[in-house]
C-alpha cells in the first residue's frame, strides 16, 4: 500500500530517536520505539496496515503482538469527515467494507459504531473539493463519493435524479443538475440543497436516521429492495429509502400525499365523492362515503384510510387495555384480538414481548377514559357497551365486577346481558396484569364463560367461592384465579426466611375459607400474613418482631396478644369446639373466628381482633414496601387504620404528581423536537 511505503521512509528519518514509552488508545499497554531490524527475529506485520515492518516502529514489549509504524501511532483518535455526519473513531478490524470507495479493507478503519459506517484511513485523508458559489463546475457532496460535475440541461441525457426519482433533463428550462457519469449518478441541484444528512422520522421514533450511500437495503416503508441512497439506523438495522423518508407523513398539514406506517405505498388524498359504496376504511371498517380518505388504488392493491383514522393510527401507542408496554402497529398479520376475540388478517397493534394483540377497530373505539362517551369498548367485554341510567335497569341486574345491584349508572351489553357499573369500569381498565401472588405468568381479565358445569370459581388469594359469572383475573396455564378486589395491592412485609420461604408476605384482612399456619399449624381466617404463590401462611404471633403488648386508643390498659380462645366465652366444656359458641370483638362488636389470636386486657376482659390493631403493629413488622397504585388502598373497618390509609394516600399522591411531571416533561420534549426539526 502507498501509505505503508511512506511510513517506511518516515521511519528511516527517525532511526536516531530515543527509546521512550507512551500510551496509545488502541492498546492496553505502553508502547516503545524500537528499530525493527534489531528487535524482530522473524517477519511481522503492522497491526494497522498489515504490511511488513522495517526501520523505526512502535511496539508492545509485554504482549509482543502489537506493532505500528510511528506515523500510524500519530493518527488522531477521532475525525469528522464530510461524507458522514457523525464523528469517526479510529479502530482496527479484521475485515470491513469502506462506505466511501466500497472496497474491502482490514486493519485500520475510521468507524461510526452507531451507524455501522467505515472508511479507509486513505479515504478520510483524500482532499475535498471546496465549492464557493451556488453553481460551481465541480463540487463535492455527501450524497456521492466522487466529485459531481455540473451537467448542462441540453445534453439529451434521460436519467433520473437519485433523490426524487424524477427526470433530470426534460427541457432546456429545467434547473441545473450535477452528475458523476462514471457511476451514472445524477441529482438535481435543488434536491442536493434540500436533502438532510440526518432525519427524525415518524416510522422510527427511537433513533435518528442517517443518510448512507450505496448500501443494500429493504425499505421499511414500501418494502422495496434496492442499493443506493437510504436513511439508516445502524443500531436497529432500520432503513428507509430517500423517497419514503422525505415524503410527508400524516402529521404534515395541507398535504395531498403522505407515507403512512399502515401501508407500503404512498397514500394520496381523495374526496368522499370519488368512492363507490363498497370502499371501506381499513382502520374503522366504515364506508369511505362521509369523510376524505388517504388511499392507494391499483389493480393489485387497494388501501384506504379515513383522514381521522390515519391520524390516530400512530406507529406506536400506549393503550389502557395493555398498560405494561407500548403497542406497535403491524400489518399483514394473522391474529386473534385479545378484546373482541375475532380472528383477522390485517392491521393490528402488538406487544411482541407479551404476545398481546388488539385489532385496529378496537384501538379506534372510545374507552372509559374518553369524556362523556355514551358508547365504549371495555377490556372486560368483547362487545361495545352502552351507558344506561339506573332508572332504565331492573333491581335484579348485578354488576359483573362487584356483584352488587346496578342502582347507579352502568355500561350495558344487551346482547350478552352484561352489566358494569360506571365506577367499576373506571377501576378495572387493564386486560392483562402481572401480580406478585403468581409471578410466573401474566394474568388475563376473564369474562364469564357459558359453561353449565362451572357454577362457581375459587379465588386463589382469599380462597373464597364466587359466582362464575363474575369477572376475575386468571392464569389459564395454572388455573390460578383472583377476585378483582384481591388483585389490588396489599401491605407487604419481608419474608423473614421462615422454613426456607423466599417471597414477600402480604397482609390479609380475612379469607373466606380457613387456612393453616405453616409455623404453629393452627387454623387462621383473619389478620395474618400470606404468600398466595406458595400458599405459605404465618400467624402474627409467630413473627418474632411482632409487638406482644400494645396500646390502643379505644382502651386505657395495655393489650397483650394471646393465641387461645377464652374459657369464659364458651357455652360449656362439652361444646368447646362446637359451632354454637359465639366469639366477639369488643371494638366493632362483630363475631370473630373463634380460634384466631387476639389482643386482650385480662382486667376488663377487653378483646380486639388483630386486623383492627394492624396499624399499631406495622412499625414492629418492619414494613419495607406498600405496593400501591392510583386506585389501590388497604381495606380496613377500623377507623384507627387511617394511619395506613394516609400512607397509601400519600404514595398515591406522589405517583399522581410523578405522572403529571412525566406528562409535562414529555410535552416539553415534543416541543423541543419540533424546534429541532425546524432548524434542520
Amino acid at each position: 500500500m502507498a501509505i505503508a511505503e511512506s511510513c517506511k521512509e518516515m521511519a528511516l528519518e527517525w532511526s536516531t530517536k530515543e527509546k521512550m514509552k507512551f500510551g496509545h488508545f488502541l492498546h492496553e499497554h505502553l508502547l516503545n520505539f524500537y528499530d525493527a531490524h534489531l528487535l524482530l527475529k522473524e517477519f511481522l506485520n503492522c497491526s494497522g496496515c498489515g504490511e511488513g515492518l522495517s526501520s523505526l516502529i512502535c511496539a508492545c514489549s509485554i504482549c509482543y503482538n502489537f506493532f505500528l509504524y510511528e506515523s500510524f501511532a500519530e493518527l488522531p483518535r477521532e475525525i469528522q469527515n464530510f461524507f458522514h455526519p457523525c464523528p469517526l473513531l479510529l479502530n482496527i478490524l479484521n475485515s470491513y467494507t469502506c462506505n466511501a470507495c466500497f472496497k474491502e479493507g482490514s486493519g485500520f478503519t475510521y468507524r461510526c459504531v452507531k451507524c455501522d459506517f467505515d472508511m479507509h484511513v486513505e479515504c478520510t485523508q483524500r482532499p475535498i473539493i471546496q465549492s464557493q458559489g451556488d453553481e460551481e463546475e465541480l463540487i463535492q457532496h455527501f450524497t456521492h463519493w466522487h466529485p459531481l460535475k455540473l451537467v448542462p440541461p441540453n445534453n439529451h441525457l434521460e436519467v433520473g435524479c437519485a433523490i426524487c426519482n424524477k427526470l433530470c433533463f426534460i427541457n432546456a428550462s429545467d434547473s441545473s443538475s450535477y452528475g458523476c457519469q462514471d457511476c451514472n449518478f445524477f441529482v438535481h441541484h435543488s434536491c442536493m440543497i434540500d436533502i438532510p444528512r440526518q432525519v427524525n422520522h415518524l416510522f422510527h421514533r427511537s433513533c435518528p436516521l442517517v443518510l448512507l450511500t450505496k448500501i443494500p437495503y429493504q425499505c421499511e416503508g414500501c418494502d422495496e429492495a434496492s442499493s443506493g441512497l437510504a436513511f439508516h439506523c445502524g443500531k436497529c438495522k432500520f432503513q428507509l429509502d430517500v423517497k419514503c423518508a422525505l415524503l410527508p407523513t400524516v402529521e404534515s398539514k395541507d398535504t395531498d400525499k403522505i407515507q403512512h406506517p399502515a401501508h407500503d405505498h404512498p397514500l394520496a388524498l381523495h374526496e368522499s365523492k370519488e368512492f363507490s359504496t363498497e370502499v371501506r376504511c381499513r382502520g374503522c371498517g366504515e364506508y369511505c362515503l362521509l369523510d376524505p380518505c388517504f388511499g392507494y388504488s391499483k389493480r393489485s392493491c387497494t388501501f384506504f384510510l379515513h383522514r381521522k383514522c390515519a391520524v390516530e393510527l400512530q406507529p406506536e401507542i400506549h393503550h389502557p387495555f395493555h398498560s405494561l408496554h407500548p403497542l406497535t402497529l403491524l400489518r399483514d398479520l394473522s391474529y386473534q384480538c385479545k378484546v373482541c376475540y375475532e380472528d383477522d388478517l390485517r392491521l393490528a397493534y402488538c406487544c411482541v414481548q407479551c404476545k398481546f394483540l388488539l385489532d385496529v377497530k378496537c384501538i379506534l373505539f372510545s374507552t372509559i377514559e374518553s369524556k362523556d362517551a355514551n358508547k365504549i369498548l371495555h377490556c372486560a367485554h368483547k362487545h361495545p357497551l352502552i351507558l344506561c341510567g339506573s332508572k332504565e335497569l331492573s333491581d335484579e341486574v348485578r354488576c359483573r365486577a362487584c356483584a352488587t345491584s346496578c342502582f347507579a349508572s352502568s355500561f350495558v351489553c344487551t346482547e350478552c346481558n352484561f352489566f358494569l357499573h360506571r365506577s367499576c369500569a373506571v377501576e378495572v381498565q387493564e386486560k392483562e396484569i402481572y401480580h406478585p401472588f403468581h409471578p410466573l405468568h401474566v394474568f388475563t381479565l376473564s369474562s364469564p364463560l357459558p359453561l353449565s358445569h362451572h357454577e362457581t370459581f375459587q379465588c386463589s388469594s382469599c380462597l373464597g367461592l364466587d359466582d362464575w359469572f363474575l369477572l376475575r383475573y386468571r392464569c389459564a396455564k395454572c388455573d390460578f384465579e383472583l377476585h378483582i378486589d384481591c388483585s389490588k395491592p396489599k401491605v407487604t412485609i419481608p419474608d423473614f426466611k421462615y422454613e426456607g420461604h423466599i417471597h414477600y408476605l402480604s397482609y390479609f384482612d380475612n379469607t373466606l375459607a380457613p387456612v393453616v399456619y405453616n409455623i404453629c399449624h393452627e387454623d387462621a381466617q383473619t389478620g395474618f400474613f400470606r404468600c398466595a404463590a406458595c400458599a405459605f401462611n404465618i400467624h402474627i404471633y409467630c413473627i418474632h418482631s411482632t409487638s406482644k403488648t400494645i396500646k390502643h386508643e379505644r382502651h386505657l390498659h395495655p393489650l397483650t396478644v394471646t393465641k387461645l380462645p377464652f374459657q369464659y366465652e364458651m357455652i360449656s366444656a362439652e361444646h368447646e369446639n362446637g359451632s354454637n359458641d359465639e366469639f366477639y370483638c369488643d371494638i366493632f362488636e362483630k363475631r370473630r373466628y373463634k380460634f384466631e389470636s387476639v389482643y386482650y386486657c385480662p382486667e376488663f376482659k377487653f378483646i380486639v381482633e388483630v386486623r383492627y390493631v394492624i396499624f399499631e403493629l406495622l412499625p414492629s413488622l418492619t414494613i419495607l414496601e406498600v405496593q400501591s397504585t392510583e386506585k389501590g388502598t388497604v381495606d380496613s373497618e377500623n377507623k384507627g387504620s387511617s394511619a395506613i390509609e394516609a400512607t397509601i394516600e400519600n404514595l398515591n399522591d406522589q405517583i399522581a404528581k410523578s405522572k403529571q411531571k412525566r406528562k409535562s416533561l414529555k410535552n416539553e420534549v415534543e416541543k423541543h423536537r419540533e424546534i429541532l426539526k425546524g432548524f434542520e
